[in-house]
């Protein structure tokens, strides 16, 4: 007499713990995965900023004095690489914004922020060649007076892991409660509030984390 092979495979029931299983190691290692990624960004923009402040630093000892705000967005301005080469590339992309486009001003919104401090009374001559600071970026009352007390005589910002360079409802900068200034720009990213919390990725003249 043959004996009839009997079929063997799954049930659904153990499909479905399988699935389950798989569901549950996903949701362990997935916010794992995106922190490292966080902090890999993190390192890399701090290694951007610490390549453009050198080349600011670059500029100013053969200059005198640092370069004026763009003018546009306040991005990375042009006399970086032009006609002495300090940066390969003015244009450095913030990879929390890389994705990102504005408005008004499209894809400059993808570029670091550059913010060159300013006394009150030199605006109408930053103005006149199409170079005006932005409000955050003038010393003065009424304004963002002691910001060269805080940073020196500039600032390097990325929108860190939020995406946001400023968030409505935070006090407008830490250490000034000026509603013009724009709201949260001043203020570090600190990882010990969650790896995708709000605050940039800052430096300045004085510090390599843009801290007071």
């Amino acid at each position: 007499m043959i004996k009839r092979l009997e079929k063997t495979g799954f049930t659904l029931i153990e499909l479905l713990i399988v699935i389950a299983i798989i569901a549950i190691l996903v949701a362990i290692a997935f916010p794992t995965f995106l922190r490292a990624q966080t902090r890999t960004k993190v390192s890399r923009v701090s290694a951007d900023l610490r390549t453009i402040a050198s080349a600011l630093e670059a500029y100013a000892v053969d200059y005198n004095e640092y370069p004026l705000n763009d003018g546009v967005y306040n991005v990375i301005p042009l006399e970086l690489t032009t006609p002495i080469s300090y940066l390969t590339d003015a244009r450095l992309i913030d990879v929390f914004s890389e994705n990102k486009m504005h408005p008004e001003y499209g894809e400059l919104a993808r570029f670091f922020t550059y913010t060159r401090y300013v006394d009150f009374q030199k605006i109408p001559k930053h103005s006149e060649i199409g170079r005006t600071p932005p409000v955050e970026g003038v010393d003065a009352p009424g304004f963002n007076e002691g910001a060269r007390d805080r940073h020196g005589a500039w600032k390097l910002s990325s929108n860190g892991p939020d995406g946001q360079y400023s968030r409505p409802g935070i006090p407008a900068c830490e250490f000034n409660p000026n509603p013009l200034v724009q709201q949260g720009c001043d203020i570090p990213y600190n990882p010990t509030n969650g790896t995708i919390s709000w605050g940039n990725i800052i430096r300045t003249q004085k510090s390599p984390k843009g801290e007071k």
